[in-house]
């Protein structure tokens, strides 16, 4: 998804268009350190958050899930949303902005709100629900 909702901007820009491009020539670079930030993010804040308080049942809805090969078989990358040039420049300090938002299949109460990253500059910037992207 590529942000152009703002009335001066009409068309895909040159700064968006070099936010992909910035960001797929760095992507086999960044998978393995975005991963090991999901299972930081899973276990240090999502993890038992919610869900049954029975022992047996909250092990079943949360996984034990340590490694990158392991994350890879709970989550799926969704979309990949950049931001309008407007909210760059105002809010971003002119940095390229890009969300990877990922789609999991743990807890049985999912609520279709997944993971979502944010990038400046192809770096981990922030990491939370899907809804940081929006």
């Amino acid at each position: 998804m590529i942000d152009s909702c703002y009335e001066s901007q009409t068309e895909i820009s040159e700064r968006q268009k070099e936010s992909f491009y910035s960001f797929l020539k760095k992507w086999p670079e960044l998978q393995q350190t975005i991963v090991k930030e999901i299972i930081r993010y899973y276990n240090e804040e999502e993890r038992l958050s919610y869900g049954p308080d029975d022992p047996e049942q909250a092990a079943a809805w949360w996984p034990e899930i340590d490694t990158v090969e392991e994350m890879r078989k709970w989550i799926s990358l969704d979309s990949l949303v950049i931001e309008s040039d407007k909210i760059v420049e105002s809010c971003r300090a002119g940095k390229r902005c890009l969300y990877l938002l990922f789609s999991y299949q743990w807890a049985e109460d999912y609520d279709g709100n997944g993971i979502g990253i944010q990038l400046l500059n192809e770096e981990i910037s922030q990491t939370g629900f899907q809804d940081i992207a929006f």
